[in-house]
């Protein structure tokens, strides 16, 4: 819980405009907390403070001072930097060492969340002895979720009436995880890549306020500390959507029961080098008050 400690407070007042939620004013002697129980322990004020006066106990130790402008990067290298993290499905036979899956997941801790719950939860699998299995219940399990989507394409179609929206967008998907059903059968994994780990991020139901977010904003972090790390990633959609309904891929993974995983994706070291950087369609923008040149 913030207190403030009032033999460093120089009452300046910088605390008190950044404070999210509103509780700080000032007081005769420092900087005061009308309401402690509704801090958010974002630490803005904190990091503001030219004395250092806001106090987090537990937290204090994690705000270092911020690194000099002229040691960060620079927008154009970090668009650079940006552009060329792509997805990987290629992976040498090497395993990530533990040090490094560990950078992975800080960065997802101190990736900002909604109303800073950090409620994000992390998986690490690695080697294939754990993966192989995974690949095994998920293949089954798409197999599975596939036939029912042919089964509803094939009544509409039958019928002659156009596919909802969200079957139609859907609709291609039986054959491709047919085959991936099958390749896997046959010693080819179109599913993992051959990713020696894999980290999924699951959060508790209700307590996030933007667990979705939270979980993108977290993982998006992740990969582009991969990239730093010489590592590569791939997110796994379909992989996420076995994990809402094989009850024995959730056994076998861990997951409580009352956790919802919303991101996975592979890391591995890249066994193919990339010499040009991605490339987008245009950004669809609209923009709206004034532009300035």
């Amino acid at each position: 819980m913030i207190s403030i400690d009032e033999e460093k407070c120089n009452l300046c007042g910088l605390c008190i405009p950044v404070c999210v939620r509103r509780i700080l004013k000032t007081g005769s002697k420092s900087a005061e907390v009308t309401d402690p129980s509704l801090c958010l322990a974002c630490g803005h004020c904190k990091a503001v403070c030219p004395a250092d006066a806001p106090q987090f106990p537990g937290l204090n130790e994690e705000f270092i001072p911020v690194p000099l402008r002229k040691e960060m990067p620079t927008a154009a290298a970090l668009f650079q930097f940006l552009r060329r993290r792509r997805s990987l499905r290629v992976y040498q036979d090497l395993p990530v060492e533990n040090a490094k899956l560990k950078m992975l997941v800080e960065a997802g801790r101190y990736a900002p969340t909604g109303s800073n719950r950090q409620a994000c939860e992390y998986i690490i699998l690695s080697g294939r002895k754990i993966l192989d299995p995974v690949c095994t219940l998920a293949t089954q399990a798409l197999q599975e979720e596939g036939r029912k989507i042919q089964k509803a394409v094939d009544q509409y179609r039958q019928a002659k009436k156009p596919l909802p929206a969200e079957l139609d967008s859907q609709q291609f998907f039986p054959a491709v995880w047919e085959r991936i059903a099958k390749k896997w059968k046959e010693g080819a994994d179109q599913l993992l890549h051959r990713a020696p780990a894999l980290i999924l991020i699951h959060i508790k139901e209700n307590s996030a306020t933007t667990a979705e977010l939270d979980a993108g904003i977290a993982a998006t972090q992740m990969v582009l500390m991969a990239e730093a790390l010489d590592l590569g990633t791939c997110f796994i959609a379909f992989l996420v959507r076995t994990l809402q309904e094989s009850k024995e891929l959730r056994t076998l993974l861990k997951i409580p029961v009352n956790h919802r995983v919303y991101v996975a994706f592979t890391v591995g070291y890249p066994a193919v080098t990339y010499l040009r950087l991605t490339g987008r369609r245009p950004a669809k923008v609209k923009w709206i008050g004034e532009v300035s040149e």
